[in-house]
């Protein structure tokens, strides 16, 4: 099965409290591939302040997949912040090695970040003893957000790191397209924005079921609805003028570096700079896009809440808010039910992945210092005490 056919395929879930249901996920192709990034040493990188980097380079398999593929044809993935994971059609598979291979070069070479990159067949996945299913989660009627369920992600991010699959596969060129780095950081309104990811342990899928159902059942007593702690506001939306921020998306988009190829990013990234402020700030239309609608969408379809084996999602909130879920989250790891990780920011940042600016736009969003990394990071110290 082609890509397109299996991604129109999947079931459309209305609403994020479904994510739980795993009757509605699809499983993966039996040739089907899953294709990883994982930054090493990220929490390291991220004391050094790299973090806009290390998501930077995270979304980066998903623009160069994406864009070698089908400009008009989303694959199945999932991004975690310091790293990312894509679901492949046996198709052209020696080139997607090459490509990851630039991506891992290109990370290198731009930001002096070691990328672990591989490929994991979903037969391959399946004989060791785990599966990945897929659903897409309804962000607006242009754009849904693909969501993971199954032990294959976790066990696949972890394989990718101690085996180098693609060990002496040549780079082949990427195209980073659509990849941009150009908001601002948005502040909370409120104290904070705390990056969670819990992973529920039950004894079978139906078990784990009603451990989300009582973690959701928690999150929107602390909480509130998914949109009041939503960590970003329309009005808070700002572009940013500083150089060295927009230099994160130069360094990349202009890999492998000549000088031609620097100066034509440059002038582009100034001249869309002051053409969208321009546009956004006074509403106005043009031939392909009409400009009042990005920020709304931006907002629309920004990933802030996901599920790839467990529930991942950034909240803007109190730190009382933060304390009164972690003392939840504690008595169920106590119990043994699952496993969590949470990280507080003092704002939040979003990493684009546009395919036109009329709609078809989606924003990986993750806490500034750390966010998403440094909760993994957590996660896995507690799984690590359960023997897991």
């Amino acid at each position: 099965m082609n890509s397109e056919a299996f991604y129109n395929s999947l079931n459309i879930l209305p609403s994020f409290r479904e994510v739980s249901n795993y009757a509605l996920y699809t499983s993966l192709p039996d040739d089907w591939y899953v294709a990883l990034a994982d930054i090493r040493g990220s929490t390291d990188a991220i004391r050094l302040g790299k973090y806009k980097e290390v998501n930077m380079a995270g979304a980066s398999i998903i623009a160069a997949l994406n864009n070698f593929y089908d400009k008009e044809n989303i694959l199945p993935y999932l991004f975690g912040g310091d790293g990312s994971l894509i679901a492949l059609p046996n198709e052209d598979i020696q080139t997607v090695k090459g490509i990851m291979a630039f991506c891992r070069k290109a990370v290198s070479d731009a930001y002096g970040l070691e990328m672990a990159v591989g490929l994991l067949s979903i037969k391959e996945l399946r004989e060791k003893g785990h599966d990945v299913r897929v659903a897409r989660l309804r962000l607006s009627e242009i754009l849904d957000q693909t969501i993971f369920w199954g032990s294959g992600v976790t066990f696949a991010e972890d394989y990718i790191k101690e085996h180098d699959t693609l060990k002496d596969v040549e780079p082949i060129e990427a195209d980073f397209s659509g990849l941009e780095c150009r908001w601002s950081q948005v502040p909370s309104d409120k104290d904070e924005v705390a990056a969670y990811i819990i992973q529920a342990f039950g004894d079978n899928e139906q078990d784990s079921v009603e451990i989300y159902e009582e973690c959701f059942r928690k999150i929107d007593s602390i909480y509130g609805s998914d949109e009041s702690f939503h960590p970003i506001r329309e009005e808070a939306l700002q572009m940013t003028a500083n150089p060295l921020s927009l230099g994160i998306e130069w360094k990349l988009r202009t890999q492998p570096p000549t000088i031609i190829k620097k100066i034509k990013h440059a002038a582009m990234m100034v001249f869309q700079l002051i053409t969208g402020l321009y546009l956004m700030k006074f509403k106005k239309k043009t031939s392909a896009t009409n400009w009042g609608d990005y920020k709304p969408d931006l907002v629309r379809h920004a990933d802030y809440k996901k599920f790839g084996d467990g529930l991942r999602f950034v909240a803007t909130g109190t730190v009382q808010q933060r304390m009164d879920l972690t003392t939840f989250l504690d008595e169920m790891f106590q119990k043994r039910k699952l496993a969590y990780g949470v990280h507080p920011s003092f704002a939040a940042m979003v990493t684009c992945y546009v395919r036109s600016y009329q709609s078809n736009h989606i924003h990986f969003v993750d806490g500034t210092d750390g966010g998403y990394a440094k909760a993994s990071q957590e996660l896995k110290n507690r799984r690590k005490k359960l023997g897991i």
